[in-house]
C-alpha cells in the first residue's frame, strides 16, 4: 500500500456563492433560487454544486481528488457543507477522515449528499441533478461488497477455467448496470468502457497472480495476451476519466521495467509519447519501484528522469536515489533509537545487536500489513528459538483521528501480536523510515547480527523466498 498514491496536487479556485451570484450573472449564469437561499448553476462556466450534512465528521473538511485536481470543502458545525466547484465531467474520489467513495461529477450538477461516517458506505445518499448516477455507483459498490470476488480462487484456475470465470463476471457486471433504466446515456457508456477494462485487467495481473497464488509459473497460449496488444497505452482522456485504464497503463509501464533487458530501448516511444501525464505518473509509481538492492534501480532511475520535465518530481526520484545508493548488501544498516516497546521501556537496533534482525515496516490502516500478519506469526513460530528477533514498527500517527497510538496498542492485543512491536517516533518522517527511502508498505527488512544490511527489501513471510532465505542464512 503507497503513501499518497495517485494523489495530484493542482490547486482548484473556490468562490463564494455570494460572489457567484453578484458577478456570474455578466457571463449567463442561470440563478435558481430555493429554500436555502441562492443555487448557482452555470450554462457557460460550468458550475458543479455540492452540498448536504455529515453525521459524525471525522475532522472539519470533505476531500474531493481526481487527476489534477484536489479540492477541500469546509465542514460546518452542524455538519452542513456547501461549495460550487468548477470541474470537468469525470469521476472523482470523495473522502471523509479515512473513508472514500467514487462519485461522477459534470458541470450543471447540483447534488445533495448526506452520510454517516460510522455506516459510511451504507449511509451515503445523493439527491438532485446528478443522483441517479452516483446512487448506481453506490448500489455498484454494496453489491461487489455482498458478492466479493474470491480473488485467490479465480487467480488459482488455468487457463480455461480462469477465461470462463472473468467472461461470466463480465457478463453479470453487464446485466448489473442494465437494470438502471434512469442513470444517463452517456454515464451508461462510461460504465460499460470501465467494465471492458476491468476485464483487461484480469488478463494483465493473470501471470503474477496465478504464480502466486497456484505457487506455479502460469501456462497459457499464444492468443492470451492478444487483447492487452490491441489497446493504446498512451490515451490521455481514458487515462484521465478511468481508474481501471489507468492502473492498465501503469501496470503495463511497470511490467516493462520489470521484465525488460533494455529498459532504454523499450521505452524509446513512451519518450516521444506527448501526454505529460501518463509520463508525470509513471514517475511517481516508478519510484516505488526503486527499492534498496535492487540491481535495476540505475537504470530505472536514468529512464524515469529523461519522462518527466516536473523539476520536483525529478528532484525527489533523485534524492531517492541516492538514498538507496547506500543500502547495498553488506553496508551498515542505518540506526533507530529508543522506539517505545509495547512490552515497556524503548528499543535501539544496537540493543538487537548478536542476532539478525527480521523488521516488519507497517500501519494499523494499511490492509496489505495485516495481511500478511497470519504469515508473520507462522514465520515467528518456526524460527522462535534461532538466531533472530522479529520487530515490528508501527508507522502509526500518534495522534491520528482514528489510527493512531492507542490504535496500534489495541491491534496488538486483538491480533495477538508476537516478537518485539516498536512504535516509531515520527510516522513516515521518522530517521529511520526515511533513512530506508520507505514511501509504501509493508516493507520488510533484514539487518544481520553485526549491523550490517542484508537485505534492505526482503521477501514477504507469505513469500516462500522468505523461508529460502532464512535458511541460506544456516537458520
Amino acid at each position: 500500500m503507497s503513501k499518497g498514491k495517485f494523489k495530484a496536487n493542482l490547486v482548484i479556485l473556490i468562490l463564494g456563492l455570494t460572489f457567484f451570484s453578484c458577478d456570474f450573472n455578466k457571463k449567463g449564469v442561470t440563478v435558481i433560487s430555493d429554500k436555502e437561499g441562492i443555487t448557482v448553476i452555470s450554462d457557460k462556466e460550468g458550475i458543479t454544486v455540492i452540498s448536504g450534512e455529515i453525521t459524525n465528521p471525522i475532522g472539519n473538511t470533505i476531500e474531493i481528488t481526481g487527476q489534477d485536481v484536489s479540492i477541500e470543502i469546509k465542514i460546518n458545525e452542524d455538519g452542513t457543507f456547501r461549495d460550487t466547484l468548477n470541474i470537468s465531467s469525470s469521476y472523482y474520489n470523495l473522502a471523509q477522515g479515512r473513508e472514500r467513495t467514487q462519485v461522477y461529477l459534470e458541470p450543471k450538477y447540483n447534488l445533495t449528499i448526506t452520510l454517516d461516517t460510522e455506516y459510511f458506505d451504507e449511509s451515503i445518499s445523493f439527491n438532485g441533478i446528478g443522483s441517479e448516477n452516483n446512487n448506481f455507483l453506490k448500489d455498484k459498490f454494496l453489491h461487489k461488497e455482498v458478492n466479493l470476488l474470491d480473488i485467490p480462487s479465480i487467480f488459482k484456475l488455468d487457463e480455461t477455467e480462469f477465461m470462463a470465470k472473468i467472461n461470466e463476471i463480465k457478463k453479470s457486471d453487464y446485466e448489473f448496470i442494465n437494470k438502471y433504466s434512469s442513470i444517463s446515456t452517456e454515464f451508461r457508456d462510461l460504465e460499460i468502457k470501465s467494465i471492458d477494462y476491468s476485464y483487461l485487467q484480469f488478463l494483465q495481473r493473470y501471470p503474477i497472480y496465478h504464480e502466486f497464488y497456484a505457487k506455479k509459473p502460469p501456462v497459457f497460449g499464444e492468443k492470451f495476451m492478444l487483447p492487452l496488444e490491441e489497446i493504446s497505452y498512451t490515451d490521455d482522456e481514458d487515462y484521465k476519466m478511468f481508474p481501471t485504464y489507468k492502473s492498465l497503463v501503469i501496470g503495463h509501464f511497470q511490467n516493462v521495467l520489470e521484465k525488460s533487458n533494455n529498459i532504454k530501448e523499450d521505452f524509446r516511444e513512451l519518450k516521444k509519447m506527448k501526454s505529460t501525464i501518463i509520463k508525470n505518473d509513471l514517475v511517481k509509481q516508478g519510484s516505488y519501484m526503486l527499492s534498496a538492492g535492487n540491481k535495476k534501480n540505475k537504470e530505472i532511475f536514468n529512464t524515469l528522469v529523461q519522462l518527466s520535465n516536473d523539476s520536483l518530481l525529478v528532484n525527489k526520484l533523485t534524492n531517492k536515489f541516492n538514498v538507496l545508493s547506500k543500502l547495498d548488501k553488506g553496508m551498515e544498516s542505518p540506526e533507530f533509537s529508543d522506539y517505545e516497546n509495547y512490552n515497556g521501556g524503548t528499543t535501539s537496533l544496537v540493543d538487537l545487536k548478536g542476532k539478525f534482525v527480521y523488521i516488519d515496516v507497517w500501519a494499523t490502516w494499511c490492509g496489505p500489513c495485516i495481511r500478511e500478519i497470519p504469515s508473520l506469526q507462522k514465520v515467528e513460530e518456526e524460527y522462535h528459538d534461532k538466531n533472530i528477533y522479529f520487530v515490528s514498527m508501527s508507522i502509526d500517527e500518534r495522534n491520528g483521528p482514528k489510527y493512531n497510538h492507542e490504535k496500534w496498542k489495541e491491534m496488538i492485543v486483538e491480533k495477538n501480536l508476537t516478537g518485539i512491536q516498536l512504535f516509531a517516533d515520527n510516522a513516515w518522517k521518522s530517521k529511520f523510515t526515511m533513512a530506508y527511502g520507505i514511501d509504501s508498505i509493508p516493507r520488510f527488512l533484514l539487518i544481520d547480527p553485526d549491523g550490517n544490511i542484508v537485505s534492505g527489501n526482503a521477501p514477504r513471510p507469505s513469500d516462500p523466498a522468505l523461508v529460502e532465505l532464512f535458511n541460506s542464512l544456516g537458520f
